[in-house]
């Protein structure tokens, strides 16, 4: 009688195969860790970037709201950081470096009106309409797990902070070159409000250990109002 048995080398090759296979389970496993950690990764980005977005469209400080004022658009406050950004009387108007002596163009406004002091940065009468109103507003802005309302795949808790940085250049704070050469600075300035503020977002999920910061920066620099045709007489 004839009994059925496996080679040597048939057992030898089985043996590689199944030791291939284990050896390959490892490396499937963290390829697909991975590849969820770069969705969460570029979903964080997106959630950030959404509210980066949003933030960027109100005005740049709660002293700029006031409709009725200086022709009923936001005009460039008084910051006194760096001397060369100051707000100045030129013939008889107030102006900086670098404005237009026209109507309609970036001017500062007629009296002294000076930008939010550091200390105060963050809501102000519960309104939402300038960009540091969202300073320090560090609760779940994103929720994704449980509800059915959302199309994230994750909790994402978003934090904002919103600070002035240095407004100076790092070619010896001059400002009156055609071509101005500087690096935007992130270090915080607590002592007075500078020309500039940084709305900084940490993204954070909950499941994983993927974290996203961004940097986005808004100047004081006005707003031009727009001539416009009238209708009729």
């Amino acid at each position: 009688m004839v009994r059925g048995a496996f080679s040597m080398i048939e057992l030898i090759v089985a043996i590689v195969v199944i030791g291939i296979t284990f050896m390959s389970v490892p490396l499937i496993m963290s390829e697909t860790e991975r590849s969820v950690e770069t969705s969460v990764h570029q979903e964080a980005v997106m959630a950030g970037l959404s509210q980066m977005v949003n933030i960027m469209s109100y005005k740049w400080d709660e002293n700029q709201t006031d409709e009725s004022l200086n022709g009923g658009y936001a005009k460039v406050l008084d910051t006194f950081y760096t001397n060369p950004l100051q707000c100045r009387e030129i013939s008889g108007t107030r102006m900086r470096i670098g404005h237009f002596q026209e109507d309609y163009r970036r001017k500062c406004y007629n009296e002294e009106r000076n930008a939010t002091a550091p200390a105060n940065l963050g809501s102000d009468g519960g309104d939402m309409d300038d960009i540091d109103d969202i300073n320090g507003k560090d609760a779940s802005l994103l929720s994704g797990a449980g509800n059915n309302e959302s199309d994230y795949k994750q909790n994402y808790n978003i934090k904002i902070s919103v600070v002035y940085v240095e407004d100076d250049l790092s070619n010896g704070n001059d400002y009156t070159p055609i071509n101005i050469i500087g690096t935007v600075s992130t270090t915080s300035v607590t002592t007075e409000p500078t020309s500039i503020k940084m709305i900084e977002t940490t993204i954070s999920s909950d499941t994983s250990d993927t974290k996203v910061v961004m940097r986005s920066f808004a100047a004081n620099v006005g707003e031009v109002r727009y001539f416009s045709k009238r209708v009729g007489p």
